[in-house]
């Protein structure tokens, strides 16, 4: 028996125990315990077979359970543990993605432990919200499968109706996922990425946020200060190996956090039928992008959005933007979805004082500034959802399409959910990608277009 299967084995139990073993609670004290079981593949076509395969498949079980006084104070645990495959690679995971107990008084409440926090409200894109980690590659019907939790500790005050203050305190680190990490590489690149939590006295991070509750808007103004939970791509090690016919530029990379100040605003408020709701951020660095290749340009951005509702229809369109106070545009192509020119790359090292580590550097930067939608001065994006009600609610036929007008990244997600019984889904949908050469999506549409189908049953 592994440690994962111990570990899950000794959770169930303790849970059965806790919630089982007290035949007299106390007033108002109450117990749940609920979840779901699921299964599912994504399909793909190969594109040097042209065949159908299979990437991901998975069984999964997900295990919530709750415990509070409805007064006093509140418990809540959220246990996930997968088996398959993802991208090909064999997976056997266990994850606490929520551990937490609250405590209220009068006009506050304390919460500590392992939360997901996120600002804004916005509905595709959240510049404010800097407090939890995601994971873009995330093999799972369910979009809220992408957030992850992060230790830490939370602070609400609530002196008046119409005011809300809340400070929040991780004293670590926990890193998104990030799209580069089923990247197809050459096998002179290794990526090293971020598996665990990450300790350390530099490691901390805290928030500030007011929320506002006025007649007809709602807003709030925040302030983080701490690591990017989106890390950068550093250069950790390069070696060219000049005694081959074919000079091989081997090369290690790794992804590495870099603290950022980040300046919030987001509302929300209604105009007849339509909810309308936006917010803004200014993103500033610790350090420059110009000394450090994996930090990101500091950066302004905005989201702004309407949902709309009819019937059994809604629609929900954004638009979103950015643009780069300090931008300079680059001077080499991205280390990553560019083939390495040998015949250009022989004249630089006959160059006098040529430096091809710090060539490769700048290349790496490049990556980041791409992977950043950070190549131009200015972005401009749009997105749109459309869902509707079926057969007295048992059938959900969706479409979100996303697309970037600065690079012309487009993304599709289709998606028709059924429920032909009491606690069971089925859900069929996909995800197409397409971008110009060289773009993001251009360089992920291999691993990431996939159709897919889930089977969940909840209890």
């Amino acid at each position: 028996m592994n440690n994962i299967t111990i570990k899950l084995t000794f959770f169930l139990l303790l849970i059965t125990i806790t919630i089982n073993g007290q035949d007299s609670p106390s007033d108002q004290q109450s117990r749940f315990i609920y979840g779901f079981v699921r299964g599912g593949f994504y399909g793909a076509i190969d594109d040097e077979t042209d065949k159908i395969y299979m990437p991901s498949a998975f069984s999964d079980f997900g295990l919530k359970a709750e415990s509070g006084d409805s007064r006093m104070f509140r418990a809540f645990a959220d246990l996930r543990f997968r088996y398959g495959t993802e991208f090909s690679e064999p997976v056997t995971r266990f994850d606490l993605r929520e551990a937490y107990v609250t405590v209220n008084g009068k006009k506050w409440d304390v919460t500590a432990g392992q939360v997901i926090i996120k600002w804004g409200r916005a509905d595709f894109t959240n510049p404010t919200s800097k407090l939890s980690a995601r994971n873009l590659v995330s093999r799972s019907p369910d979009p809220a499968d992408m957030d992850i939790g992060n230790l830490l500790l939370s602070a609400r005050w609530h002196p008046y109706q119409f005011l809300s203050l809340e400070a929040v305190g991780m004293p670590y680190y926990r890193s998104s996922v990030l799209m580069v990490d089923p990247l197809p590489l050459p096998s002179y690149v290794t990526i090293n990425t971020i598996n665990s939590i990450m300790t350390g006295n530099d490691k901390y991070g805290v928030g500030l946020k007011a929320d506002f509750y006025l007649r007809g808007v709602d807003f709030s103004l925040s302030w983080f200060d701490g690591l990017n939970p989106m890390p950068g791509t550093a250069l950790t090690s390069f070696d060219l190996n000049l005694a081959d016919p074919i000079p091989v530029p081997y090369t290690e990379l790794t992804l590495k956090p870099y603290r950022i100040s980040n300046i919030g605003f987001d509302f929300e408020t209604t105009a007849g039928n339509f909810g309308i709701r936006g917010e803004a951020a200014w993103s500033i660095p610790y350090k420059s992008y110009r000394d450090y290749e994996y930090v990101a340009c500091q950066q302004i951005e905005w989201a702004t959005g309407i949902d709309w509702m009819s019937g059994n229809w809604r629609i929900t369109a954004e638009y979103s933007g950015k643009i780069l106070p300090d931008f300079e545009a680059t001077s080499v192509e991205s280390f990553i979805g560019t083939e390495p020119d040998l015949a250009a790359l022989a004249v630089l090292l006959a160059t006098p004082g040529f430096d091809i580590t710090e060539y490769v550097r700048q290349q790496v930067g490049a990556f980041n500034r791409l992977y950043n939608y950070q190549l131009e001065k200015s972005y401009h994006s749009a997105a749109i959802r459309i869902e509707t009600d079926l057969f007295y609610g048992r059938m959900t036929p969706s479409l979100l399409s996303m697309y970037n007008f600065t690079t012309r990244d487009l993304m599709i997600m289709p998606e028709v959910s059924y429920k032909p019984a009491d606690g069971l889904t089925i859900c069929l949908g996909g995800e197409y990608y397409s971008g110009r050469d060289g773009s993001v999506y251009d360089l992920i549409d291999e691993f990431m277009n996939s159709i897919r189908a889930s089977l969940r049953v909840d209890f």
